[in-house]
């Protein structure tokens, strides 16, 4: 029995490809966000601000990519879940400062483990969800 375990980590150069792949799509959807990757700790790797994204957007893609890392799940099936359950969305959601449960955090899966994730916010939620996700199937493909 093992006592320590083997992980994927996201590097520095797979942070900034997807923050690539990402400000790409939501350019060719013609919109304006903040991008924000980080490890599977919840720590910054990347991030960039497209011309014309809400300041505040900066905060909630660092807390999508977060939750998402720390979930293991998209923020958008976190919001899915907490709206089902009372508990989760007055007790849990009120008790972490980093968690959001909005779409638009993805997690970077490899194997089985999560290597990191993407935040992505400014747009809709739905646009949001779908430029993190375009950009983790880019750049692990």
């Amino acid at each position: 029995m093992s006592v320590v375990t083997t992980t994927q980590r996201l590097t520095l150069d797979g942070a900034q490809r997807l923050v690539a792949a990402a400000l790409r799509y939501a350019d060719s959807i013609g919109t304006s966000v903040v991008v924000h990757v980080c490890d599977p700790a919840g720590d910054p790797l990347a991030m960039a601000r497209m011309d014309g994204s809400p300041k505040f957007s900066v905060a909630i893609a660092a807390k999508k990519a977060w939750s998402a890392a720390a979930a293991g799940t998209s923020s958008a099936a976190l919001a899915a879940d907490f709206l089902a359950d009372p508990a989760l969305l007055h007790g849990v959601a009120g008790s972490v400062d980093e968690l959001i449960t909005v779409g638009g955090g993805v997690p970077v899966v490899v194997g089985e483990c999560v290597a990191g994730a993407i935040g992505v916010s400014g747009a809709t939620e739905q646009q949001d969800h779908e430029i993190a996700e375009v950009a983790v199937s880019k750049v692990l493909d």
